[in-house]
């Protein structure tokens, strides 16, 4: 009887398991839009609350609005501090804990507010005319260092009113300035403001100096040129911390005062190399590396460090690092030794913060399977994290494709690993139409986080039934320095056979179909992709998106010359020949695959005119091509309508081109304005 009994509630429930598997759906465009997306996650100095922020897309509004919450580290339902339609973002605690302040752009500019956590409405406390764009708080919790950028003139600003404004390039710069403020009087005064870019102010624990980063121009190729300098709160005087060629970032002073840590390169590999973790003694003298195990030339340790914390008794140096497709938490002895792993997620974790004891710690996590949340930690177990927050319950009621972590011999037998998303209901042995999608960067890199963006719904290719592939090629990070630079003078090399042989490698397992085959990408993606389309016919469709097409003129128009330079070796009139072996241009005659063409029409990193090229080359020589121009968005896709319109046209044209099914356009909605329609050329 009793045998009988468990073999009925075994029935039962497997056909409750079964109807509710029928209840689940496809995931959709619609609904990556609908995600929240949860980041900055801030513990409190007494490590009993986090605050967060929550971003939602308004798609009436066609803009995002991010949210400040609450959440206790012992449990319970989160709160949503703020309510405002505009961004709410960078929540900050005070030291004391009494306060959060944030960055708002509720009013003209983005100004400080300060709200207090447990009760009564946000109040202003600056009135920057240039709006704040960093900041952080005194350690006595009365003041507040910000960075808000050089304000105009009255003159300047009755030019730009007359629209009397020409552009000389190069020149009338705009810097961002440190100022303070004052939290009871709401009395600001300007304390950094040299014709140079000031951020990052970082206050030593004695609340006398500040240590900040600059870069010599707001230009975004002069990055690979910061410093760090200290300045005396009352006096106002100066210095530099340490003079080295390449960059140098991310300042962090230790608890007594002594040490400062931050992160350097060296001048050999300054433009393109990975970071080292370093330490200095705040009033000067020579740097050193923490410990030879930070040092990939020394020991196996390969990873770049990420910003340091420090413990609450100096010993101890924390900070995360790429691990592969998974980001880990690491510690070592600030007087030196070996690093210790802390973490083995097999997810995305964000850096951690830590509270005033150092004893807990506060971050985002992320995995396949599930959209970004809140955890609480203790620092001596983080492998034990809490889940305290479930913003995307409505994932449960989706049907989510399985992923793998694979790994595979290039053709030089150099070994790659990228991660597969599996079509909902895959079976073993079957092939199915597939997508390679190749990250930005070009060290950017693809991670076991939740593909829920515009750039990243495999999700929804899955549901569909389709095999999702990211291969991270060689160039890409959290791999260690020599693979980071194993694509330097070899754009469309080594990266391209990567892919390449990857996708053979998943023919072979039987899971693509490779008569079925597509590939796309954005940025670096985008280059990728449209080099591709000239080496081989193997694709059915492709997308290229905000895509390097001809390296020459990529050169002279975008704005990281020095970058190009370093993976490049030298300027394009010095060696044609590399600029030129490198660029779909050249080779645009041998292209045969249809191509979609998505870009930004304000984009400065990489020009329209890339993509015009890449058109006039394939529409000229007959290869189907359509290109898409989305008004006013920069290299990445802000606007809610126009990342849909992304995301339905590029399955639309794979769908088209690869599995010979037209896909119908949704029905027009009427309220849109007459310029949310992309521009397109066919």
């Amino acid at each position: 009887m009793k045998r009988l009994t468990v073999l009925i509630a075994l029935s039962l429930s497997l056909c409750v398991t079964a109807a509710l598997a029928q209840q689940k759906r496809a995931m959709t465009f619609e609904d990556i839009l609908a995600l929240k997306g949860v980041s900055d996650a801030r513990i409190s100095p007494d490590g009993k609350w986090i605050a967060y922020v929550v971003t939602t897309v308004d798609m009436k509004e066609n803009d995002s609005d991010s949210d400040l919450w609450l959440v206790s580290t012992a449990g319970g339902q989160p709160l949503r501090l703020t309510t405002s339609s505009k961004n709410d973002n960078q929540p900050r605690w005070s030291p004391d804990g009494r306060l959060l302040a944030f960055i708002s752009s509720r009013e003209a500019k983005p100004q400080i507010f300060l709200i207090s956590p447990f009760g009564g409405e946000a109040e202003r406390l600056t009135e920057s005319k240039s709006g704040v764009q960093s900041f952080e708080w005194s350690p006595d919790s009365r003041r507040i260092a910000y960075v808000a950028g050089q304000e105009m003139t009255p003159a300047e600003e009755k030019k730009q009113k007359e629209k009397d404004d020409p552009q000389v390039v190069d020149k009338d710069f705009k810097f961002s300035r440190i100022w303070l403020i004052d939290v009871e009087t709401k009395k600001a005064s300007e304390l950094v403001k040299g014709d140079y870019v000031a951020r990052d102010p970082q206050w030593s624990p004695d609340g006398r100096r500040i240590a900040y980063t600059t870069t010599p121009t707001p230009k975004a190729d002069d990055g690979s040129l910061s410093d760090i300098w200290i300045i005396d709160v009352e006096s106002g005087k100066q210095r530099k911390l340490i003079e080295n060629e390449g960059p140098d970032n991310s300042p962090r002073w230790s608890p007594d005062g002594r040490l400062i840590a931050f992160l350097s390169r060296d001048s050999e590999k300054g433009l393109l190399g990975q970071s080292r973790l370093r330490v200095i003694p705040s009033e000067g003298g020579a740097a050193r590396e923490v410990a030879p195990a930070l040092d990939i030339r020394k020991s196996s340790f390969k990873y770049q460090p990420g910003s340091a914390n420090w413990s609450a008794d100096g010993r101890t140096i924390y900070f995360n690092a790429q691990v592969g497709t998974a980001n880990q938490l690491f510690a070592l002895a600030a007087a030196g030794g070996e690093v210790k792993q802390l973490s083995k997620t097999a997810g995305q974790m964000s850096a951690a913060t830590f509270s005033g004891d150092g004893a807990a710690i506060a971050f985002t996590r992320s995995d396949p399977q599930h959209p970004g949340d809140v955890y609480f930690a203790k620092i001596a177990s983080p492998g034990d994290a809490i889940k305290l927050t479930d913003h995307n319950p409505q994932v449960r009621d989706l049907t989510l494709g399985t992923s793998e972590v694979i790994k595979w011999k290039s053709k030089d037998d150099l070994e790659i690993e990228g991660v597969v998303i599996y079509p909902v209901g895959y079976q073993r042995g079957k092939r199915y139409p597939m997508v390679a999608l190749v990250h930005g960067g070009p060290s950017g890199v693809w991670t076991q986080g939740f593909p829920g963006s515009w750039g990243n719904f495999g999700h929804v290719y899955a549901g569909k039934g389709w095999t999702v592939f990211y291969p991270n090629v060689r160039g890409s990070s959290g791999y260690g320095e020599k693979f980071l630079l194993a694509n330097v003078r070899d754009w469309g090399g080594g990266d391209y056979q990567d892919i390449q042989t990857g996708i053979d490698h998943l023919i072979s397992k039987g899971v693509a179909d490779p008569d079925k085959l597509a590939q796309a990408g954005w940025s670096y993606g985008g280059y990728m992709t449209a080099w591709t389309l000239t080496q081989t016919n193997r694709f059915k469709a492709v997308m290229v998106g905000a895509g390097l097409t001809n390296m020459f003129s990529m050169y002279s128009t975008n704005d990281l010359q020095r970058v190009l330079e370093g993976y490049f070796g030298a300027e394009p009139w010095d060696d044609l020949e590399v600029y030129t072996r490198a660029s779909a241009m050249a080779f645009i005659k041998q292209a045969k695959t249809p191509t979609l063409i998505l870009h930004g029409a304000v984009d400065l990193r990489v020009p329209v005119g890339q993509a015009q090229e890449l058109y006039m080359g394939l529409h000229k020589n007959d290869v189907p091509v359509e290109l898409v121009f989305y008004p006013r968005e920069p290299h990445g896709l802000r606007e809610p309508r126009h990342q849909l319109d992304k995301m339905r046209r590029e399955y639309a044209w794979f769908s088209k081109y690869v599995l010979g099914v037209e896909v119908p356009e949704p029905e027009k909605d009427d309220k849109k304005k007459p310029d949310d329609k992309p521009s397109t050329d066919r």
